[in-house]
């Protein structure tokens, strides 16, 4: 196995799995949810990458697609800074979400850590 794209949850005591890569090549946890159905601190659901032949409680998107969709129902009303305006103090997020390429880089990452 190698290094893979998931789905995951804070551990019970609020803490980043062990199986989370945590290397500045990675993401740590990114685009996260709250589950309404589960408590803190495991109710945020977030994408990251796990190291390499992780195993745990956590669930894969195997595919690009597969990442490109799920971030598409979940960030639906999302809004991000717009890049002309990030050095205003006052900026705030303006512009829709760009799936693509929060999809581009994730992905990215993954197989950049894959390739080495």
């Amino acid at each position: 196995m190698a290094h893979q794209c998931i789905k995951y949850r804070l551990t019970e005591q609020g803490t980043i799995p062990d199986f989370i890569y945590l290397g500045e090549d990675g993401v740590n946890g990114v685009y996260g949810v709250v589950d309404p159905n589960a408590s803190s601190p495991r109710n945020l659901i977030q994408v990251g990458i796990t190291n390499n032949d992780a195993t745990g409680d956590f669930e894969v998107i195997s595919t690009k697609d597969e990442l490109l969709a799920y971030l598409t129902t979940i960030g639906a009303n999302w809004k991000q800074f717009d890049s002309a305006n990030i050095c205003s103090t006052t900026a705030t997020p303006t512009i829709p979400f760009d799936y693509s390429a929060a999809t581009d880089s994730v992905w990215g990452r993954l197989d950049a850590l894959n390739a080495t």
